[in-house]
Parts: C-alpha cells; structure tokens; sequence
C-alpha cells in the first residue's frame, strides 16, 4: 500500500515541527491507540493507559528515522502501541482480565475502497477467531493480540506449554484455511 499524502505530510511534520505532529498524531490515531492500550492494560486503568499513550507517540516521533516511509503510519503506530501497552502490562503483573477484543480501530482517512476492504477483513477476521472453540479462541487471542508468552498463556489456563503450542499452530491453519475460504487474501 503506498504511503498516503496525509501521512507524508504527517511524517515530515514529525521529523521537521516535533510539537505540531505529536499534536496532529495525537488528533488523528489518538482514539484508536487508547483503544489498543486500554484493551491490553484494561479499562479500569486509566492512568497505565494514558502513559502508554504517552510512550507510544513519543516512541512514533523518536522511530520516525527507522520508520520505512513506504509504509502507511498508523499500522507502525498500532505496534509501537501494542508493545508499549504490553510492556507497560508486565511491569504492572498480568492479573488483568481478558478484555473483549474492540469492534472496530478508529480508521484514518484511507481511500473508501481500501478502509471497506479493511473493515470487511477485521470482520471476517474476528468471525473466524470468535468461531474458535474453548479454549483455542482464548490461547489464540492472548497469544496473537495480547503478545502474552506460550509458558505464561499454559500457566494461565493449566494447560501443558505444548498443548498451548499444538492449539495455536492448528488454530493458525483453520483460521489460514478459512479466510481464504472467506475471500481474504493473506
């Protein structure tokens, strides 16, 4: 996908008036990465969160020399925001529950036929992880979207580290399999 004018402009902005595109950052992907971190540190900690939103631009503005301007940004700040929220998780301890994995990420302005197609993806995605059985859809889940490790996801749910693995490499196939079997191309 080829890198959008508003993130060119965006990137610059970045590079050349810090102040100005944290500003603009913030105003354009701020709700989706509250999204991301209250979904890993949990709703009920507010404070986690905004901090971890905090790291997660400062971290966006200080990678904005490794970050490869053929790419869209929001994606790169999406996983700046995911590892600083996760890493922020382990120092607070992993009781959090499970949280509900959100509906949908504020999008950014993409062209209509990418956001639809994107949108129709998430969706076909997230039937075929919540078609998951027990307690695949939860191994999956906290594997692929709370980065949790396989001996911390077998601890949790007392399971052996290699049944954990077992459910994961066939979960991966059958969500491989029926995707495509959806339409989306991977």
């Amino acid at each position: 996908m080829a890198l959008s004018q508003n993130d060119r402009q965006l990137a610059v902005l970045l590079k050349n008036d810090p102040a100005r595109g944290l500003e603009e950052a913030v105003a354009r992907y701020g709700g989706a990465v509250r999204t991301i971190c209250a979904a890993i540190l949990g709703t009920d900690r507010r404070e986690e969160v905004e901090e971890a939103m905090a790291d997660s631009f400062v971290a966006l503005w200080q990678g904005m020399e490794r970050y490869d301007p053929a790419l869209p940004i929001a994606p790169y700040l999406y996983g700046i925001a995911r590892r600083t929220a996760l890493g922020r998780r382990r120092t607070l301890g992993r009781g959090a529950p499970l949280q509900q994995l959100p509906e949908e990420l504020e999008e950014e302005d993409l062209d209509l036929t990418d956001q639809t197609a994107a949108k129709e993806n998430a969706r076909l995605l997230r039937q075929a992880v919540e078609a998951l059985p027990p307690p695949d859809r939860e191994i999956f889940i906290r594997r692929y979207y709370l980065y949790q490790k396989v001996n911390d996801i077998a601890a949790r749910l007392g399971l052996p580290p290699k049944t954990v693995e077992n459910k994961l490499c066939r979960g991966r196939q059958r969500l491989r399999r029926e995707l495509l079997e959806r339409g989306v191309i991977l």
